[in-house]
């Protein structure tokens, strides 16, 4: 079915990507017909994939990757807010001084973090952001696994668009990899000099220590010695993530999302 999907991790729910009023009328009465029970909108077939509506405000453009599909047709066929999601502006003088004190404790105490190309470059390092991203997320709502192929099949085209300084991957004293930041420019909107935060994963045996508040912090200094000088987009930050947390250090929300259910 074009619009409508069925997880086996997420069943009896179904989901479906944004579209036209009679295709999502569609992808419901396929999803009925398939026992599934509510439906999930917009979104394709797992959360790897886009999805979320925009809830406003609208008075800044898009940034590289955003979703971008109106909550307002899923509400006027009886969906509601399953999920809470935001995505706040950080300046980065002020993100940098609210890691440091984490960062020097880190640093002192072992932590090392490396740039992609000391990783080994991108292909190298996808396996493990793969890895640290399973064990990251799991918990993250709504979530479903994928194989390594396929997140190196939705990573891959980002390649061409990344800084390797803004990507970073934390080390513990022993050398093992506990968490990573991908950090990659806005391109659509050169011209606004900022950067987007785009995933910060942290291995759960090593959350509390401060690791993902560190990395965010690098970044932002990288990205504003870059030319990146006008803050970082701390991006669609599902409301109950560790994520969000670190944002609330020196952000403010520029956008808000939700995904909508629907009982069948």
């Amino acid at each position: 079915m074009e619009h409508a999907h069925i997880h086996p991790s997420l069943a009896p729910i179904g989901t479906i990507q944004d579209g036209t009023e009679a295709q999502i009328a569609v992808a419901e009465e396929w999803l009925r017909s398939q026992g599934c029970t509510h439906a999930r909108g917009p979104m394709g077939a797992s959360t790897w994939q886009s999805y979320r509506a925009s809830l406003g405000p609208h008075d800044r453009p898009p940034f590289l990757g955003e979703p971008t599909a109106s909550a307002t047709l899923w509400e006027l066929r009886g969906y509601r807010p399953v999920a809470h999601y935001a995505s706040a502006l950080a300046d980065n003088m002020e993100q940098i001084e609210s890691s440091m004190g984490r960062a020097c404790s880190l640093v002192t105490a072992g932590w090392t973090l490396q740039t992609l190309d000391e990783a080994g470059g991108f292909q190298a390092a996808l396996p493990t952001f793969y890895a640290l991203s399973t064990a990251a997320f799991t918990e993250a709502f709504a979530y479903t696994p994928i194989g390594l192929a396929a997140f190196e099949q939705l990573y891959r085209p980002l390649e061409a668009l990344i800084d390797p300084g803004l990507v970073l991957l934390a080390l513990s004293p022993e050398g093992e990899p506990a968490g990573y930041c991908f950090a990659i420019p806005d391109r659509l909107n050169p011209q606004l000099q900022q950067f987007i935060v785009k995933t910060i994963a942290v291995d759960p045996r090593w959350r509390g220590q401060g690791i993902g508040s560190w990395m965010v912090g690098n970044a932002h200094s990288r990205a504003h010695t870059a030319g990146w000088t006008a803050g970082g987009i701390h991006a669609l930050m599902w409301t109950g993530s560790h994520s969000r947390k670190i944002s609330a250090h020196a952000g403010h929300i520029i956008r808000r999302y939700a995904l909508y259910e629907k009982a069948l």
